[in-house]
């Protein structure tokens, strides 16, 4: 059994809606926060495990040929067993730690296991503007796009394309002060073997000193606890296993401009 009961104020009826669309939108902010986290600690452990792999290895075969060398050396020598046998021991630890640093390298090239989907751009960048609307509204900034609804779909892992968006968008946000209101135009081009895509804002720009470094993991200009400074590492990584590129070029107090370059697999126009 229904029961309908009249509504006399439609505008409470009206403010009721706005703060349950208001909830939804959080959560899903939240949500997709959450998973933005563990794509930065997935990618920070990808980093160290690749760190170590790198710094371990060069020692690691020095230690090893110098072992050998020594043993070839020995076998011409009239020298007790038990020092031969110790070198031996060494080496087989050495193999040990081999093992160990090409496990470390396997983790840092972990393949993700979600599978290859056809993306639409222009409906990744309506996600992230609806999810970035009232951060950037308070940062006084607005969110506008070109041109990315004639754009053909893109053969990416799922969420990936997100991340790209969200954190190039979030990136324009904090670079608000606030004092002043702000554009970031996101635009999209299609050549025949390439989609280029532009987030260009006019906010505070980049340090000339912190240019060359955006891209480095772990760079951060935020105070601590606040950013991994893996937003902008995560991106070029993904652009790049797609077999694509980022750059960027801005100037202190003009904005910024990220440009990002995807090779076009398909050619299919997304579905209206």
């Amino acid at each position: 059994m229904s029961h309908r009961f009249p509504v006399e104020d439609w505008s409470l009826w009206a403010i009721g809606n706005d703060v349950t669309e208001y909830r939804w939108a959080q959560k899903e902010l939240h949500e997709y926060h959450e998973s933005m986290r563990h794509a930065e600690r997935l990618a920070s452990l990808a980093m160290v495990s690749a760190t170590l792999a790198h710094e371990l290895t060069q020692p690691l075969s020095v230690v090893r040929l110098a072992a050998q060398n020594a043993l070839a050396e020995l076998e011409k020598l009239n020298c007790p067993d038990v020092i031969r046998q110790d070198l031996q021991a060494g080496l087989a630890a050495c193999s040990q730690i081999a093992a160990i640093v090409s496990r470390f390298r396997d983790v840092a090239r972990q393949p993700a296991r979600a599978k290859e989907i056809d993306v639409c751009i222009d409906q990744v960048a309506d996600k992230t503007i609806r999810l970035l609307e009232r951060s950037a509204r308070q940062a006084r900034v607005r969110l506008q796009t070109e041109n990315l609804q004639t754009l053909s779909a893109i053969r990416m892992r799922e969420n990936e394309l997100d991340q790209v968006f969200f954190a190039l968008a979030q990136n324009a946000i904090q670079a608000a002060d606030g004092d002043k209101d702000c554009c970031l135009r996101i635009t999209g081009t299609q050549h025949e073997n390439q989609i280029v895509l532009q987030f260009q804002d006019d906010c505070r720009g980049i340090e000339p000193d912190n240019l060359p470094k955006i891209f480095d993991p772990f760079f951060t200009t935020k105070p601590p606890g606040t950013g991994m400074g893996l937003g902008l590492c995560i991106v070029r990584r993904i652009v790049r296993q797609r077999g694509g590129e980022i750059s960027v070029r801005s100037a202190r107090g003009e904005g910024a401009t990220f440009t990002v370059t995807l090779p076009r697999r398909g050619g299919d126009p997304c579905p209206r």
